[in-house]
């Protein structure tokens, strides 16, 4: 059975920039959690982890159109990584 791709190259190259984009300033964050060691730094850390996973997930939807993610789901993870990245910035 072959797939078709639905999806253009525009946004093959905008999805995997994204996930570049984002695991780069994860990789920066961690290195500062690292650094520092302390709760604000973790706490954004998993926030930006969590974008970068939720970014890896949804990396196949490009070559296998039957992988499909609620809409509601999208913005629950969404929704996770930032409270986590809010908790962070708050914390003092």
């Amino acid at each position: 059975m072959y797939y078709y791709l639905t999806i253009g190259p525009f946004e093959i190259l905008l999805r995997i920039g994204i996930v570049l984009a984002t695991s780069i300033i994860f990789g920066i964050v961690f290195l500062t959690y690292l650094r520092f060691r302390n709760r604000k730094m973790l706490l954004i850390s998993a926030g930006f982890g969590t974008h970068v996973l939720y970014a890896l997930i949804t990396l196949p939807e490009i070559y296998n159109q039957g992988i499909h993610i609620d809409e509601n789901l999208h913005l629950l993870i969404h929704l996770i990584a930032l409270v986590f990245i809010l908790l962070g910035i708050l914390e003092d």
